[in-house]
């Protein structure tokens, strides 16, 4: 029997999680080869690790080579906005995202359904049973209720720091740097002014006092997962 494929993939909301921490999940629906259609709940974080797999195993499709030759699409990256509500800067990223999705299903065979697209994709067990909180786009257009706002912890390198992978980012001493996500492996997913990507959490410490600090031409910016 063969392995059923990715056929269509539809990035619908983005929900907020309360555990194990807060953080935001994107709600996709998926239709399978064999028919079947399935919603899956996936981080921002989870679609780089795709988008640095995918790079790796191809690099010419990737444009590392020849960036003419380049087919698979760009993953939107990081997007800065000044104070404003969660709700907002969700819905701006999620049309990109699909965009990325419905491009990256339509590639070759050899890509669109090659295993680490099946694998993403696949339905694992917490997408079975999710938590019951409302996706964010479903709020009233009025509610602006101060729970919304997000802001990223400020955190400070105290080491340096190579990248290894291609999935990783480089640090200086006394770089700052915002945390996305915080990894139980011990690796946290990070942003800097002009790159994101994992590094040890070990060589980074806490700002002393973040309601102080603000980057050169960035007053209160933030990001969503």
């Amino acid at each position: 029997m063969p392995r059923r494929t990715v056929q269509e993939v539809t990035v619908q909301d983005v929900q907020k999680r309360r555990n194990p921490n807060k953080h935001y999940v994107y709600i996709i629906k998926v239709l399978w080869s064999d028919g079947s259609t399935e919603t899956i709940y996936r981080r921002y974080s989870k679609f780089f690790d795709l988008q640095m797999e995918l790079l790796d195993k191809f690099p010419v499709e990737g444009g590392q080579k020849d960036p003419k030759r380049r087919i698979i699409p760009f993953l939107p990256g990081k997007i800065l906005f000044r104070r404003s509500h969660i709700r907002d800067v969700a819905m701006k990223r999620l049309r990109p995202i699909n965009e990325y999705c419905m491009a990256l299903t339509q590639l070759p065979v050899y890509i669109s359904q090659c295993e680490e697209v099946r694998v993403f994709f696949e339905t694992r067990p917490e997408d079975l049973n999710p938590p019951k909180e409302e996706p964010i786009g479903k709020k009233k257009s009025g509610d602006t209720s101060s729970t919304d706002l997000l802001l990223l912890d400020q955190y400070v390198a105290v080491t340096d720091y190579e990248k290894q992978e291609s999935s990783e980012i480089g640090l200086h001493v006394g770089q700052v740097v915002e945390v996305i996500e915080k990894n139980e492996s011990g690796w946290w997913f990070v942003s800097t002014d002009d790159a994101q990507g994992w590094v040890p959490a070990t060589c980074l410490e806490a700002q002393d006092d973040p309601d102080d600090f603000s980057l050169p031409g960035d007053e209160g910016g933030f990001t969503l997962t």
